[in-house]
């Protein structure tokens, strides 16, 4: 074996060894990235908790005057993580695990429900990450609060335009 063969196993396997380490550091530096990027999701949720606790609080809530602004907040949150989930930066099980509950919060809500009904057009991100999350949970759907979320994002359409003015109040 001459001198140049030895180099070249060398160079060989420090390059190896480097493209290990420089794979670890991205993927240590992906977890991080993707820790930050849920609490700052978390962020977006917390100016939406005050209408989240009403909802918790008031199964039967029938939002006013300013609740249905801070609630197409909250809906609008979910429309940017649809979005996120189409472009795989997260995945449907994380989003349900920390924020399905809300989700099937608000489709539950019988107002909430006949406006998304009406509007829906206006909304189509949102009916997007309810059927995909749908999808993610007939597996698991047990109880009838699943049954009914099921059947309740069932019967959505992203078509629907029947008010003059969606964000009438």
């Amino acid at each position: 074996m001459s001198i140049a063969d030895l180099a070249s196993i060398i160079l060989a396997v420090s390059t190896t060894v480097s493209l290990l380490y420089v794979a670890r550091q991205l993927r240590v530096a992906q977890r991080q990235t993707k820790g930050q990027f849920l609490l700052a999701l978390d962020d977006q949720f917390i100016k939406s908790r005050p209408i989240m606790q009403q909802f918790v609080l008031n199964r039967d809530l029938k939002p006013e005057g300013d609740q249905w602004p801070q609630i197409w907040a909250l809906m609008s949150v979910f429309e940017r993580i649809n979005i996120m989930v189409d472009d795989k930066i997260l995945d449907v099980a994380i989003v349900d695990r920390l924020h399905g509950f809300a989700l099937m919060g608000l489709i539950a809500n019988d107002a909430v429900y006949q406006r998304l009904l009406a509007t829906g057009a206006e909304w189509q991100d949102f009916i997007d990450l309810c059927r995909t999350l749908a999808r993610h949970r007939r597996s698991k759907a047990v109880g009838p609060h699943h049954k009914v979320f099921l059947e309740r994002v069932k019967a959505l359409d992203k078509e629907a335009r029947q008010m003059a003015d969606p964000w009438q109040y």
